[in-house]
């Protein structure tokens, strides 16, 4: 725990030698206890003030740049340097993003025998990626949380938008939205869907303008709010979606390619609106897709449920099994996907750490290979596709 008469001391000196995977850089002091810093870069020797200490680790914020990694680098947007939190390494050049996302995969799953862990790829571009956003409203002025607080920054552009959307948004943020959250979604034929936390009196006079095609206001819907995001995947602006289009498409690319062509019996887990569903389809699987509940427009054959009780209730065999769970990852679903014995498991991840945990309990199976995707430059996000094969008996 912290301890207030040691929070923010005199500055001490810390060698940068890594990025963590929540973004901060890693170095070690002079007793070599591990301190994590946000905002530091690769090679980075910094003079930092401690703000929260352990027994194991310290946190701290940089005091003074004394000489900066070669990596290091001026971030293009004027938010980040006002210590906007919606981006972490926009200060880090894009081939330390990759190298360090590459080592962060290759550490989860280091004690994973066996797997061949693939070149990470980097199918999105360096800015402009986001198709969808949230921002947060306080007393009417829309913006992102400033770093490792809960105080709301007013943004009034941002970078990462693909530039409809980033348009849009400034349209809905001059119209004074509501207090609460806010999202925005951009469809792949340009329109846009907003909504409010909260009730908007003024949300029916943006349908029309900078694309916008419907707001939902709190639960009052004017025009269009599910929108067709790709040809055949529907999404509401609160529902989840991958937030890059390229980087979705290498995404499902990657696991329709760890699947293998069928045919066969496919259950797909945590399948949500089906993202994943219509390449497998394409590869010749007969897909059974399932999650807790039903998008707005679910795939054929769609099954309601949560992952352990789908496992429970339908009857196999199953070939192959495909999951995408949340960031938590799927440990009430282990069991199960045990016991259903499929011959092929494809489990898509955004947390390597998780991912590591689930592979290492699937008794009976064998990780082979792992790939590992930058699908949102700029941030410590990553996300890796791994196949996992029965073991032979």
């Amino acid at each position: 725990m912290t301890d207030p008469s040691r929070a923010a001391t005199a500055p001490v000196r810390i060698d940068i030698t890594a990025l963590a995977a929540g973004g901060d850089g890693v170095g070690r002091d002079a007793g070599g206890r591990v301190t994590f810093v946000p905002r530091a870069a690769p090679d980075d020797r910094l003079r930092v003030h401690v703000v929260h200490e352990t027994a194991s680790y310290a946190r701290a914020e940089i005091a003074e740049i004394e000489t900066p990694g070669a990596s290091r680098v001026a971030p293009p947007c004027p938010h980040f340097r006002e210590r906007c939190g919606g981006c972490q390494w926009q200060h880090v050049a894009r081939a330390a993003q990759l190298t360090a996302k590459q080592a962060i995969v290759a550490g989860a799953l280091r004690k994973l025998a066996g797997v061949r862990i693939h070149p990470i790829a980097d199918p999105a571009p360096a800015l402009g990626w986001r198709r969808r956003a949230r921002f947060h409203v306080a007393q009417g002025r829309a913006g992102l949380y400033a770093l490792g607080s809960d105080r709301v920054l007013p943004i009034d552009h941002c970078p990462q938008l693909e530039p409809a959307l980033d348009a849009a948004y400034a349209v809905v943020r001059a119209a004074t939205p509501p207090d609460g959250e806010l999202a925005l979604v951009l469809a792949h034929d340009g329109r846009i869907a907003v909504a409010t936390e909260r009730a908007w009196r003024g949300a029916a006079r943006l349908v029309g303008r900078a694309g916008i095609a419907g707001v939902l206001a709190g639960d009052v819907a004017s025009g269009e709010v599910v929108l067709e995001i790709e040809p055949g995947l529907w999404s509401a602006p609160w529902d989840f979606a991958q937030a890059s289009a390229a980087g979705n498409a290498a995404l499902v690319a990657q696991a329709r390619s760890a699947l293998g062509r069928g045919p066969g019996r496919l259950l797909e887990l945590h399948a949500g609106a089906g993202n994943f569903t219509r390449g497998f389809v394409a590869e010749g699987w007969d897909v059974t897709p399932s999650d807790v509940a039903a998008p707005p427009r679910p795939p054929p054959g769609f099954v309601a449920g949560a992952a352990h009780d789908v496992l429970a209730r339908l009857a196999g065999p199953w070939d192959a099994i495909a999951l995408d769970p949340p960031r938590t990852g799927a440990a009430e679903a282990i069991d199960g996907i045990v016991r259903a014995a499929p011959r092929t498991i494809v489990y898509v991840s955004c947390d390597p750490a998780t991912l590591a945990r689930d592979a290492a309990r699937l008794a009976g199976y064998r990780a082979t290979d792992a790939w590992p995707l930058d699908v949102m430059p700029q941030t410590a996000h990553v996300e890796v596709v791994m196949r996992l094969e029965r073991a032979a008996v």
